[in-house]
């Protein structure tokens, strides 16, 4: 098919607000916020809707959700997924279903260019829901996310589940963020491959106290974490309280899809604009992965190293020992004399050596 034949079928938009619709849909240098779209598939249990419900209201306002169940089999066929998400103008998907194959399943993954990118299948162990506790976060507060466990740089299923997460529970892009507004802590722990935790931790900023008050403290807050006295830089100390907080989950992983290494390299794709610009003129001079400058520089060869024996090793000159390390230093010795009557061959001899 000709590309002729493709712009005939495709509709143009013929009103000036089909033309802002469509431009604002197009590839832009600043990407919006990444939208995620919450779907139930034909069949849930009370812990997968528990689970959705407490996503959604982590993720407002950036997150819509389907009313309706849908008979969906994401790593079967992810059409319905793709056509839901353009719709939508989402980017993350978090599907929810429950079997008696794989009980309490949920599948979370994200796509690039309305084609699917990568997913992952967890299976739900333990569940606690944020109506469990009465600790209440703010609509579209940013999280702090910890990520423990080697396992996380085991593999590359891993390394994806990793970039997943942070993608998922991120939150809005901003330039700037204000430490004492942190109000909540997703901790993330892997101990082992196959395993993966879950724990909301509450951030609470107080005063220092000391004395009788810092006992009762200390008994008030039994299950909390409460930090050394920390000095701010408007001069008083104040200490840092993590209260267990909700949703907690025990999550068991099942079946990964990952994307091609070209897919992969697309959707990481950093337009020209955005990159930074680097002066080819300049020598030793490098930018890492974060856009930060890093430099090389040539340390001039130390003089005492030249001053040793050739047989001296390098732990006698790291030592300092003078007497086996370093050569010592000529002392003006005395010259033998000779005899008149001499051999020649024996004064030529002695001129060398007290050379």
């Amino acid at each position: 098919m000709t590309s002729a034949t493709l712009d005939r079928q495709i509709s143009k938009p013929k009103t000036q607000r089909g033309r802002r619709f469509l431009s604002k849909r197009e590839p832009q240098i600043f990407e919006n916020d990444k939208q995620t779209l919450i779907i139930k598939g034909a069949h849930t249990s009370e812990i997968v809707n528990a689970f959705m419900t407490d996503v959604g209201l982590l993720k407002k306002p950036l997150a819509n959700k389907l009313k309706w169940k849908n008979r969906v089999l994401p790593f079967e066929d992810a059409s319905f997924i793709e056509r839901m998400c353009e719709k939508q103008d989402c980017s993350l998907f978090v599907f929810g279903m429950h079997s008696k194959k794989r009980p309490h399943n949920i599948v979370i993954g994200r796509l690039h260019d309305h084609e699917m990118l990568d997913m992952i299948e967890l299976g739900i162990e333990r569940y606690a829901s944020i109506r469990s506790t009465d600790t209440k976060l703010s609509l579209g507060a940013k999280p702090l996310l910890i990520f423990s466990g080697e396992a996380f740089e085991e593999s590359e299923e891993s390394r994806h589940l990793k970039s997943l997460l942070i993608d998922l529970f991120r939150g809005p892009k901003v330039t700037k963020v204000n430490s004492a507004g942190v109000e909540h802590v997703i901790h993330f722990i892997m101990p082992s491959e196959g395993r993966l935790i879950m724990r909301v931790h509450a951030v609470e900023l107080r005063p220092f106290q000391s004395g009788p008050e810092q006992e009762k403290a200390s008994v008030d807050g039994e299950n909390a974490q409460i930090s050394e006295p920390l000095k701010t830089p408007w001069g008083p100390y104040v200490q840092l309280e993590l209260r267990n907080a909700a949703p907690e989950a025990d999550f068991v992983i099942r079946r990964c899809k990952l994307p091609s290494e070209d897919k992969w390299k697309r959707a990481c794709r950093v337009p020209s604009q955005l990159r930074p610009k680097t002066d080819k003129s300049s020598k030793n001079r490098s930018l890492d992965v974060f856009g930060s400058k890093v430099a090389q520089v040539h340390v001039q060869r130390e003089h005492a190293l030249d001053e040793l024996r050739p047989a001296a090793s390098m732990r006698t000159a790291l030592t300092g020992n003078v007497k086996r390390g370093f050569e010592r230093q000529q002392q003006p010795t005395k010259k033998r004399k000779l005899a008149d009557g001499a051999p020649k061959a024996k004064r030529q001899r002695l001129d060398k050596d007290n050379e």
